[in-house]
């Protein structure tokens, strides 16, 4: 894959990725917004129910609709009956003049059970704390729960909780297929697809690897390092090893990478460096990921050139 074709295939990974970013954070909030609405359905639907329940215990007009047959009076004729003190003569007769029976009147199924006094009957009509016992099962709500408020906050945590709740995966969000590792920054890319010292060819290499046809090429500076113009850092490959020659302008901090080669080294080279222009040395180290790393110097002119000749041997 050539290096354009490369770089349009990253950067439309790039696009892709994003766009499925943006399709997530939509879902997100889509959720999010879902949830809301939802708890304020639910918010409703309870207060809703509780104002009706009250309604209900506090209607005192027979909101069952009773009837004289579901409270075992179905013959019992709704008339006038008579006054209290006609009542009173009457039962002070013992011995019951018209020898009047349970069946006679209709009532040879009532048992001789005493009856609720009036004072009782009324206060069982005043009574708004459910007198009947009426269970959440009787009017459709037998499984709402008594704790509206914990199970809004319990709603409100979860809608806040950033954490992955619901355990989503990168399947279920379209990346199944992407890795776990952290990405190149842009800035890093560029150089590296910049780094000419990097992406060459098998017929650079098998030139640079020639005795008789070694070529001394400019060497990429990364991170702050800088070329010294008149004489500029370079490097050959040759007989199986990388030569280094010229002089840097400017280095960065020690512990610095300064260049990035293709070449493997067999293990870490240690490089001294002459200071052209004070009294001291620098220090470098080419590693086995071919890293030119610079390790320091010490010199009595800081503005002193680095004069840099070194054969390093690889694999």
């Amino acid at each position: 894959m050539s290096n354009s074709q490369f770089i349009g295939q990253l950067k439309q990974n790039n696009i892709q990725i994003n766009n499925l970013k943006d399709q997530f954070y939509r879902t997100e909030a889509h959720m999010s917004a879902h949830e809301n609405r939802l708890s304020e359905k639910v918010d409703d639907f309870m207060e809703k129910q509780n104002f009706d329940l009250k309604m209900h215990i506090q209607n005192n007009a027979n909101p069952h609709q009773v009837t004289k047959e579901q409270v075992g009076l179905s013959n019992v004729v709704n008339e006038e009956q008579a006054t209290k003190v006609a009542f009173d003569g009457h039962l002070d007769d013992k011995k019951n003049p018209h020898s009047v029976t349970k069946s006679q009147v209709g009532l040879s199924k009532v048992d001789n059970v005493q009856q609720a006094a009036k004072v009782d009957f009324d206060a069982h009509l005043e009574d708004k704390d459910n007198p009947h016992g009426v269970t959440k099962a009787q009017i459709g709500l037998s499984a709402v729960t008594n704790d509206v408020q914990a199970k809004k906050a319990d709603f409100d945590k979860h809608t806040s909780d950033i954490s992955n709740p619901h355990k989503v995966t990168a399947e279920q969000v379209g990346l199944g297929n992407v890795d776990n590792v952290k990405q190149a920054a842009k800035k890093d890319f560029d150089t590296h697809v910049n780094d000419t010292d990097i992406h060459v060819t098998k017929t650079d290499k098998d030139r640079w690897n020639s005795s008789l046809n070694a070529t001394w090429n400019n060497v990429s500076l990364i991170n702050g390092a800088q070329q010294y113009q008149s004489l500029p850092f370079q490097f050959s490959v040759a007989d199986n090893r990388l030569e280094l020659r010229g002089s840097f302008g400017s280095l960065p901090a020690a512990g610095t990478v300064v260049a990035k080669f293709a070449y493997k080294a067999s293990a870490l080279y240690d490089i001294g460096a002459q200071v052209v222009g004070s009294y001291g040395t620098a220090r470098f180290a080419y590693t086995p990921d071919g890293e030119l790393r610079f390790d320091g110097m010490s010199v009595s002119n800081s503005s002193a050139r680095v004069s840099f000749n070194a054969s390093i041997p690889l694999w």
